[in-house]
């Protein structure tokens, strides 16, 4: 058994939070009134605007805290007209669905795969939920410091699967600052392989589309190459320039960007150098997106995106993208300070928002859910690229993830085998 349990450890988690102590007990919400938040929780829907809910947002903060909210919306969200020129009326709205204190310490990173949601702070711990039956799992003890990235892996996803929802999340790969690149078995918790290299903290991790290969960031100012196949060490790149905080594959796989402080490099995938770009602004987010063309041609376009200190969001075109330069397509900014994290979320509308009962699930869109210092969640509509929604949390959040609304629904829970429970789970 991995030291998952160690027993200073043990009996931290005994004399934590009096409210949700023991695994398995149910998330409920606990969140402040509409009123107390500034937000129209629940307006009144008319006649000629149907509405429903969307997408469900999980934010992670600087004060341990762990909140969902669930986002109900009209058709217009998924238009890629800006509201005043479609002459939209909806009134979207935000429902609380939990809101409680998981972690003894900050929450740094967050992820999910269809059922499950997993959370790291600077308490060292990995906290586990199933978002089915909207509860407490269990906790992972293995690193011995602050858990910084969690990324689940998904092999061999097809066509159809929805990478935006998570992937099937067979494994899961944890990094932290004790310089370990964990991968776990998600059928019961187990450590299946603890990937030593890194010299120092570990600051980001990104899984190849593939799901048999993974590259990784830390302190020692080097790029790792994993082969998750073996759970080897394939190859190390040092890195000029500093320590990178951010490393990102691209949608197709054909090559990943790593960001610094204050400088951004794109390489192929013999680790050629492609293009290399100054920013004036402290980085703190860097991933890849492909998003609906908004000229009117079809298909889509891949871009860079990255957010920083000022709260802006930024979209570069990496297609026209040179040795010394990766034009920016479009900025975004509903922030008054530093984006800590953003995620994609694509999704057909549902059949309900369709005009005169007519079936809407033609409407699909894009959307991004960004989290900042400034306490704000904005959810963006990224077909109009414009922001739907907008909730003060008063709080300093840190990470975010998107998840479907049917995550709950009975109609999407598979049943799974007794031997394949968490062993958490049953406990």
């Amino acid at each position: 058994m991995p030291k998952r349990r160690r027993d200073e450890k043990a009996e931290e988690e005994t004399k934590r939070r009096s409210d949700l102590s023991t695994s398995g007990q149910q998330i409920s919400a606990d969140m402040p009134s509409a009123k107390e938040q500034g937000v129209d929780s629940h307006p009144p829907a008319t006649a000629s605007n149907s509405l429903a809910p969307i997408l469900r947002v999980i934010t992670g903060s600087y004060e341990h805290q762990l909140l969902c909210l669930s986002l109900t919306t009209g058709i217009s969200a998924f238009s890629s007209k800006r509201a005043e020129d479609a002459g939209s009326s909806d009134a979207n709205f935000f429902t609380p669905i939990f809101h409680f204190t998981p972690h003894t310490a900050s929450i740094r990173t967050i992820a999910h795969a269809k059922r499950y949601l997993v959370t790291g702070g600077n308490d060292e711990h990995i906290r586990l939920y199933d978002l089915q039956k909207r509860k407490e799992i269990g906790t992972l003890m293995f690193h011995e410091g602050s858990v910084t990235c969690l990324e689940f892996v998904s092999p061999a996803v097809g066509e159809d699967e929805d990478r935006s929802a998570g992937g099937n999340g067979k494994w899961l790969i944890s990094g932290a600052e004790d310089g370990k690149v964990l991968v776990w078995r998600t059928k019961d918790w187990e450590v299946l392989a603890d990937m030593k290299g890194h010299k120092g903290a570990v600051n980001d991790i990104s899984v190849h589309p593939s799901g048999k290969i993974a590259l990784s960031v830390g302190r020692d100012r080097t790029l790792r190459l994993w082969n998750l196949m073996t759970a080897k060490n394939a190859s190390v790149l040092k890195l000029t320039g500093g320590e990178a905080i951010q490393v990102a594959w691209s949608t197709k796989g054909d090559r990943y960007a790593v960001g610094w402080e204050r400088k951004i490099a794109i390489y192929d995938m013999s680790a050629k150098p492609l293009s290399s770009i100054e920013v004036k602004s402290p980085l703190y987010r860097l991933r890849y997106a492909s998003l609906n063309e908004t000229d009117g041609e079809q298909g889509q376009a891949e871009y860079l995106v990255t957010s920083d200190s000022t709260g802006s969001i930024t979209f570069r075109d990496t297609a026209s993208a040179s040795e010394d330069d990766i034009p920016i397509a479009f900025e975004l900014k509903a922030h008054t300070s530093r984006v800590k994290d953003f995620d994609f979320y694509t999704r057909a509308a549902p059949s309900v928002l369709g005009p005169d009962g007519k079936d809407a699930k033609a409407d699909t869109a894009t959307f991004m859910s960004s989290v900042s210092s400034d306490g704000k969640i904005v959810i963006w509509n990224l077909n109009a690229r414009e922001p739907i929604a907008v909730y003060q949390t008063n709080e300093r959040l840190n990470c975010c993830t998107l998840v479907a609304e049917e995550v709950e629904k009975y109609e999407t829970k598979k049943r799974v085998d007794d031997a394949e429970q968490s062993e958490y789970e049953s406990e």
